[in-house]
């Protein structure tokens, strides 16, 4: 607004119109083929006293209001006025509203004529190859619009997984031309709103809940992999010579390992220099405590034992280990072993307070002591920062605490 905002101006109105075509109001009736209705908006124009006040500035608002009205010569839109009556200074024209009566002029204005042609060109292609997406079409059409250059591949994709349903393909096997896995990985939030899009209610709600794109539309997933190092090569069922494996976890839970013992490792350097135990295996940690361990069945016979980092997030996996694996122990996560190592302390980046169900007494009063900074700002001492001295005693089998099964803290 001019005047300290008493006037509207031009500018404010486009304003008004460019934010309303933002929201996709005009382009989904354009898609719903919904008749076009003059668009009509006020105009907040000087009043009798202004005039007798502000005269000049009044007249160079309306002059200023009427050439930016025009485009090269052309209206932009059709402005009404209304007559003020003055009995010192006659009767004087202001504008009232102003109206814009065809989409044509609207799309003038804004600039947004592509967008319309690009929508049209988009519905009578869709009507063709996908004809169930257009309802998603006409009620979606910016984002559609967002994604015009690449909205072909779209519905070619959306055509081929519809059409295609063994579940023994991976998305790798998608054969459409110009498309493949990096499309559809960059496009899975998209294409999984168009997928959705095509199916009765009832399909849709039958799809498995999971936010792993392939998994959902019943594409093998990527595997898991388990890499582990055995400790006690004795009884192995690997070759002769072999101490280390990665093997996909769904074919290494049919190969229940001998070893009584299972030590995860969060840290590959203090995995690769875990000392020898009798009767053990140590698993690289590296997320195999939040997606793997239900995938192995035979790890609820095994004494496994947790070694993370002493900071909020090493008790947090701990905590998720022991939601699956309720019996899980842990080692080197103690007040003694943080002490002892005052000098290797680090800060913790991004500290969380998550809320820990499943914590020994002993380890939920330390987790909270890092949340609170008892210890100092952000206090973390990284498992490979432990001496290994420190960790060779800890496990070795004279000096391991025996398994216990661990009540979940009551919060």
């Amino acid at each position: 607004m001019s005047n300290s905002g008493l006037w509207t101006e031009v500018a404010d109105l486009v304003a008004i119109l460019r934010k309303r075509w933002n929201s996709g109001r005009y382009l989904r009736a354009f898609a719903s083929g919904e008749p076009w209705e003059s668009l009509t908006l006020s105009v907040k124009a000087p009043t009798a006293t202004d005039l007798l006040e502000h005269l000049e500035a009044a007249r160079d608002w309306r002059a200023r209001f009427e050439r930016d009205s025009q485009s090269a010569g052309r209206a932009k839109w059709t402005v009404e006025y209304r007559t003020i009556q003055s009995r010192h200074l006659g009767s004087n024209q202001v504008p009232a509203r102003v109206v814009i009566e065809s989409l044509d002029q609207l799309c003038r204005l804004l600039g947004t004529a592509a967008q319309v042609r690009s929508l049209n060109e988009m519905l009578e292609r869709t009507g063709e190859e996908v004809p169930e997406l257009l309802p998603w079409l006409r009620s979606h059409p910016l984002v559609a619009v967002e994604h015009a250059v690449i909205w072909p591949d779209l519905l070619a994709t959306v055509a081929w997984i519809r059409d295609n349903e063994d579940d023994s393909l991976y998305l790798r096997h998608i054969d459409v031309s110009g498309v493949d896995t990096k499309f559809v990985e960059n496009n899975q939030r998209l294409l999984t709103r168009l997928l959705e899009a095509t199916l009765p209610s009832d399909q849709r709600e039958s799809l498995p809940a999971s936010s792993d794109f392939a998994r959902r539309f019943g594409y093998r997933s990527r595997p898991y992999y388990t890499r582990l190092r055995l400790l006690d090569p004795t009884d192995s069922p690997f070759p002769p010579g072999v101490t280390e494996i990665a093997l996909r976890t769904d074919e290494l839970a049919q190969v229940p390992l001998p070893a009584r013992r299972i030590f995860v490792v969060e840290n590959e350097v203090s995995y690769l220099a875990f000392p020898a135990v009798e009767d053990a295996v140590v698993v690289f940690g590296s997320g195999f405590a939040l997606t793997n361990t239900l995938d192995l069945p035979w790890l609820a016979a095994k004494d496994v034992v947790y070694w993370g980092d002493i900071d909020t997030y090493g008790f947090d996996i701990l905590d998720r280990l022991r939601s699956r694996l309720a019996h899980v122990t842990s080692i080197l996560m103690d007040p003694d072993t943080l002490i002892a190592h005052r000098r290797q302390w680090v800060l913790e980046p991004s500290p969380t307070n998550r809320q820990l169900a499943h914590l020994t007494p002993e380890e939920c009063a330390l987790y909270t002591d890092l949340v609170e900074d008892r210890y100092g700002h952000h206090v973390r001492l990284e498992q490979e920062r432990v001496r290994f001295g420190l960790v060779r005693r800890t496990v070795s089998v004279a000096n391991l605490p025996a398994p216990a099964r661990h009540r979940p803290r009551v919060s």
